[in-house]
Parts: C-alpha cells; structure tokens; sequence
C-alpha cells in the first residue's frame, strides 16, 4: 500500500485510544443488561419493553446515524466526528440515569446509539490510513478488542459500581444522592466522557490514503462515492453482511440477556453475575478476536484470495455448536463455558471483517461503506436480536428457564443461517461465482 509505513509506537498508541474509546461506548451500552431487574421493578415494564431498550431503541439509531456519521468522517475531520459521538453518547448516558419513566429511558437510549454510530466508522478510516495492509488484520481487530473487554468490564464495572450505591455509597455526592441505585450508576459511567473527548482532541489526523483498489485500475469509480462501491461489490457485500449479522445477534442475544438468565435460574446477585459472566467475557472474547485477525494476517501473507471471508466462515463453524448446546440443561459453570465458546467463535470475524471492507472499498466511500455495514448487522442483529428474545420470554410462562429457552431459539437459528451463508460465501471467494471472481482488485495478490 503506497504512503503507509510500517506502523509506528505512535501509531499503535492511537489505536490504543481508540480502543479505550470503543470499551468505554461498550460499558455505556451494556450496563442495561446487568441492571435489567432493578429497572423492571422501578419502572414496572415487561421483559418485551427491556428487549426494545437494548434492541431496537439502541441499534436501530446506532445502526441508522452510522450513514450520515460515516459520510461526516469522509468528509471533515475524523477525530471531530468522534469527539461528536462521545460527548452524545455520554450525555445520553447519564440522562439513562435521570430517567423515571419507560418514555424517557427510550429516548435516552436512542442518544446513546445515535452518539456510539460515530466512533466505529471514523475509526476504521483512520487506522487503515496509518497501517500497511500486511498489519491491517492485527491493527483494527486490537481496536475491536476494545468491543468484547468493554463487554466484559461492563459487566464487572457496572456490578461493582450498583453494590456501591445499593450499600448506600452516592448518600452524600451532589446531584446524584437522591437517585435509585440504577440511576445512580448510569450517571457514574457516564463522567468519564468528557476526558475521552479531550484526549481524541489530541490525535493528529492522518492524511487519507488511497486504497488499492484505486491503483488498481478502478480510480473513476472513487468518485462516484459508496452507491458504486455497492454495486460493484453487491456479491461481495451481501452476503457478508448477512453472514456477519446472524453472528451480531447471537452477540447481543447472548450479551443482553445472559446476566438475567443467571440471576433467575441461579440465584446469583448482581454483582455476582457481573463478576463471573463479566470475567468470562473478558478471557473468551479477546483471544478470539485476536485468534481471528492474527491468523487472516498469516493467510493473507501465504498468498490466499480469501483469507478474511474464510476466517468468518470458520468462526460460525464453530460457534454453531456451542450455540445448540445453549438450550442444554446445565449448571451455571457449565453454562459460562458454553457462554465462554461463543463469545470466543463470535469475536473472531469482528475485526478482519472491517479490515477486509478497508482493503476492498475505494477512499471516498470508505467510512460510509463501513457506516453501512454497521447500519445492516446491527439492524438485524442488534436490533433484533435483544428484541426477539425478550418478546419470546414475555410470551412464554413465568419459568426462570423460559428466559433461556427464549435465547436459545433465537441464537440457534442466527448461528445456523451464518454458518451457512459464510461457508457459500467462502467457496465462492475462491472459486468464483458464475466463472468470475467476486473479489476485488485490492484484496488480490500482486
């Protein structure tokens, strides 16, 4: 990749920030989960209205806004587009915790998907333009790192910080002391915004770097923006959206959901669950996204044609099991090491995925491309995803195990169709579809 040097510290450093970044929109947006039952009791509202607070309310906006923040980044500053998104999603945050009402919990949480839609895209754009392809795998899944150890902290943090209040520990801070426990906490994760803002302020934007598939022969179409990107590579992009989609909503299925189903089933407190199914988060998630963009980089450097898609395919492979073995009756260890599989096989794509669109996608349509992949996985996969399950879990009995066997059916079937949809895809990435190679220029060896 001509103008991109080997990466640098600096280089590193930045996406280290970013990574840091993208943990704290995670621990934003996955502190609902854990406080499920506190919010359900405060409020009165169904486990229906809790699947529409962290499906649809949060990712249909945070799926929706990637467009037109994706179309900001391409065209202003980057980091000003993050710098945007944060104070957003931080605001909205703590407005989370000044809700007392089911309308004002969704309005806040829409603020906070809107305001999380302008980190990932910016970000894709900015590392790729500070890296040669060779690192690429490596340096956006350690951003993506950042997504699974935020995951996980949430849970942790949010548990720790909910015990703190719950013992009565905000009776004597301004503003929040008279706050219930949950509110308490949304307000505290919510302070450390305003210096992430101030920190972003201080990368030096890099200066934008022409894609390979521009050197390739294909310069004209740069200029015609993400609508020719697409359908030049509508073969390519379908399928793997779909693919990725079904392995997102099995993410935020498993993620939203699993702390209450420990609660119930178990007994566990709060901070109990936060704790044990947080750490297991924070060991399986990372070393499978690492796994994924460490071994699409040894691929890549053997010469194959499909080393990215190949990766995802063999991520749903294997989480597919794990996600039949769900519905299984187990103990709860038992049950965090089946947890433990498919956040493991579900980490894997979430870097080399990206990657791969940076490779593949000319310059001027490269945030957006990237917006637009964020709008179809998680209008599918995050929208529905905590959605479905909750619905499910409303229409069923008031077993503690119905919430399970609500995730189950819709886990199930997700991990199924991707596995399915991402091995055709695979096949067809290197052999061809219809006598033609669906791969674009820049992803092929020179």
């Amino acid at each position: 990749m001509t103008g991109v040097q080997k990466g640098r510290i600096r280089d590193w450093l930045v996406v280290l920030l970013l990574m840091a970044a993208l943990i704290l929109s995670f621990v934003d947006r996955i502190a609902l989960s854990l406080l499920v039952d506190p919010i359900r009791a405060d409020l009165g509202i169904s486990d229906a209205e809790i699947g529409l607070l962290q499906g649809i309310a949060f990712g249909l906006f945070f799926a929706v806004m990637g467009l037109p923040l994706g179309w900001l980044a391409d065209r202003w500053t980057r980091k000003g587009t993050i710098m945007l998104g944060v104070a957003l999603w931080s605001a909205a945050t703590a407005a989370c915790g000044l809700s007392s009402n089911f309308v004002q919990l969704l309005l806040a949480r829409i603020g906070v998907g809107a305001g999380e839609a302008a980190l990932a895209p910016a970000s894709y754009s900015i590392v790729h333009d500070r890296f040669p392809k060779e690192q690429l795998g490596r340096a956006i899944s350690l951003f993506q790192v950042g997504g699974v150890i935020g995951a996980g902290l949430a849970l942790v943090i949010t548990g720790y910080v909910y015990r703190y209040f719950s013992d009565g520990g905000g009776a004597g801070l301004p503003f929040v002391a008279d706050l219930r426990p949950w509110q308490q906490t949304f307000v505290a994760i919510a302070a450390p915004g305003a210096l992430f803002v101030a920190l972003i302020a201080l990368i030096k934007e890099p200066e934008r770097v022409p894609g390979e598939a521009g050197e390739a022969g294909v310069r004209g179409e740069q200029k015609l923006g993400m609508v020719a990107a697409v359908k030049a590579r509508a073969a390519l992009y379908v399928p793997l959206f779909l693919g990725m989609s079904g392995v997102i909503m099995t993410s935020y299925a498993l993620v939203s959901w699993m702390p209450a189903v420990l609660g119930r089933e178990f007994g566990w407190s709060t901070d109990e669950v936060g704790a044990r199914y947080g750490f297991t988060v924070l060991l399986a998630s990372p070393v499978g996204l690492l796994a994924g963009g460490w071994l699409a980089d040894v691929i890549v450097r053997r010469g194959a044609a499909n080393a990215h898609v190949r990766v995802a395919a063999l991520a749903a492979l294997i989480g597919l099991p794990f996600a039949l073995l769900l519905s299984v009756p187990q103990g709860p260890y038992g049950l965090l090491l089946v947890a433990a599989g498919l956040h493991f096989a579900v980490s894997m794509p979430m870097g080399v995925v990206p990657a791969f669109l940076q490779l593949a996608t000319p310059q001027d349509a490269r945030a957006q491309v990237s917006g637009l992949y964020v709008l179809v996985i998680n209008v599918i996969g995050l929208g529905l995803g905590p959605t479905l399950v909750g619905a499910l879990s409303t229409g069923m009995a008031t077993d503690a195990g119905d919430l399970r066997s609500a995730m189950s059916l819709v886990v199930g079937p997700a991990m199924f169709a991707s596995t399915a949809v991402m091995a055709l895809l695979a096949r067809a990435t290197w052999f061809g579809l219809g006598g033609r190679s669906v791969l674009m220029p820049a992803y092929k060896k020179s």
